[in-house]
């Protein structure tokens, strides 16, 4: 009750409101927009670049964005709709995500497993565009015993992924839940995983059901939170997730694990939970914990500012053989 009172809050304060979560191609999209002066909506890529912009008609509070923005639906790519005041960016975006089918995984069987060794891509026939997901544009923070973790979502990475997560944060799934595996020393002297997002503690819980692997492209470094998953099964995630301590120990799980978010705050909390002691199979002696995670207002999108968040990694020198793969 409490996190659906929250999420309600937080969409009643936003400046741009949708009527309802899906959008049907080439249909109405009716949403509420703050009262205001010159006011206008941008649409952008997820890099801040504009794709199109519109003037909000004076004295309406609510607008269709598929008749201002007639070439809303004739792209299958996760967009962001601004609104300006005055030309200034105000309050959270709206996130659009596009309803299409994402590609499957081509896997080879080693001794670990199932390992992804290409995708099979829609071809532009079964690229069906059918809607919007619409959304106001949210971060995660966790609350954990040694301090807050500020995360960014990024749905135009792996929208399903990322969206689960979101689900998962709203309907207050990551109470009290254990980092029930840390892998903070290695032989590099390089970091590898915290993780979390089982319940049991034991790590082979998880919320009831399984999401399938999606392809990321975000690189797996410092910060970065990816979806867990069974060793054995390339479709097992679900509620568990690990972030990365460092670039150097994971950047062999690029393309193996879909990686979803990264972190704007708290990365020194991070390097804290890294530090813990562990005993037998990673399990921390003095368990931290989630104690509670929430989502809140994105910052707002500023048109043609690149964020510096989207800027890739330097690929990492050699290192030691990696300790094992995450797993539920």
């Amino acid at each position: 009750m409490f996190h659906a009172l929250c999420t309600a809050l937080l969409l009643a304060a936003a400046p741009l409101t949708p009527q309802r979560l899906y959008y049907q191609v080439n249909r109405s999209m009716t949403i509420g927009v703050e009262a205001g002066d010159s006011r206008e909506l941008v649409l952008l890529k997820p890099d801040n670049n504009e794709v199109a912009r519109a003037k909000v008609p004076d004295g309406t509070s609510e607008v269709d964005v598929a008749v201002l923005i007639p070439t809303l639906y004739s792209n299958t790519e996760v967009r962001y709709l601004q609104l300006l005041k005055n030309g200034t960016p105000t309050g959270p975006a709206l996130l659009l995500e596009p309803l299409v089918e994402r590609p499957k995984p081509v896997l080879r069987y080693g001794e670990r497993g199932p390992q992804v060794d290409n995708w099979i891509k829609p071809s532009p026939e079964q690229l069906s565009m059918a809607g919007f997901r619409v959304s106001v544009d949210r971060d995660v923070v966790l609350h954990t015993t040694l301090g807050d973790i500020k995360l960014l979502m990024r749905p135009d990475m792996a929208p399903n992924t990322a969206w689960n997560f979101i689900s998962l944060v709203e309907g207050g799934f990551y109470t009290h839940i254990p980092f029930h595996r840390i892998i903070g020393n290695t032989p590099s002297g390089k970091g590898f995983v915290i993780q979390a997002g089982d319940p049991t503690g034991s790590g082979s819980g998880g919320p009831g059901y399984s999401i399938d692997l999606e392809p990321s492209t975000l690189h797996h470094d410092l910060g970065v939170i990816s979806m867990a998953r069974e060793g054995g099964n390339v479709d097992t995630g679900g509620s568990q997730f690990f972030i990365c301590l460092s670039r150097e120990m994971t950047s062999r799980l690029d393309g193996q694990y879909t990686s979803f978010g990264q972190t704007l705050e708290g990365l020194d909390v991070i390097a804290k939970l890294g530090a813990v002691k562990t005993g037998m199979e990673d399990r921390p002696l003095n368990m931290p914990y989630i104690e509670t995670a929430e989502l809140v207002p994105a910052t707002p999108r500023t048109p043609g500012e690149v964020p510096s968040w989207m800027a890739k990694p330097e690929e990492p020198k050699p290192e030691p053989p990696a300790p094992a793969n995450p797993q539920r």
